[in-house]
């Protein structure tokens, strides 16, 4: 499939790059994710020998994120993905699934799993398109104390 934009990614290494994924992790930027805040020590710190973040890239500039972690066996893997604010709506998650897809083949991994906030249709349509199909619904609660 052809693009018309250079769209690339990178397995994110330096702390400049955990900074930006840190930076990605806010209501501000995606009103459908956990409200946890991240530093970029703590990014850093998850990434390791089976769990790798990457950065996404249009024309050589920072636009997102996905991850892809698994346990030592290689059968599953999970995955994350945050477009940036100014980026979402734009066409950009549909390249970055193929990424992401391509990586989890590199890395020999047999089947991917990732979730989803149900509000998220956007999100949903765009994963159903790129061959994932709903296995599981998840209910979240909390209490404030």
């Amino acid at each position: 499939m052809r693009y018309n934009y250079d769209m690339n990614y990178y397995q994110a290494k330096t702390d400049k790059d955990f900074s930006y994924i840190a930076a990605l992790f806010n209501p501000q930027n995606n009103q459908y994710m956990w409200s946890k805040q991240q530093t970029p020590n703590q990014v850093k710190q998850t990434s390791g020998k089976n769990r790798h973040h990457y950065i996404l890239t249009l024309d050589g500039k920072p636009i997102g994120w996905f991850n892809l972690r698994w346990p030592s066996d290689r059968r599953e893997a999970l995955t994350g993905m945050i477009i940036d604010k100014p980026y979402q709506g734009k066409g950009y998650g549909k390249q970055a699934m193929e990424f992401v897809v391509a990586e989890a083949k590199k890395l020999r991994i047999k089947k991917l799993r990732l979730e989803v906030f149900l509000e998220n249709k956007r999100a949903i349509n765009l994963y159903q398109k790129a061959g994932f199909i709903i296995t599981d619904r998840l209910l979240a609660m909390e209490k404030k104390l």
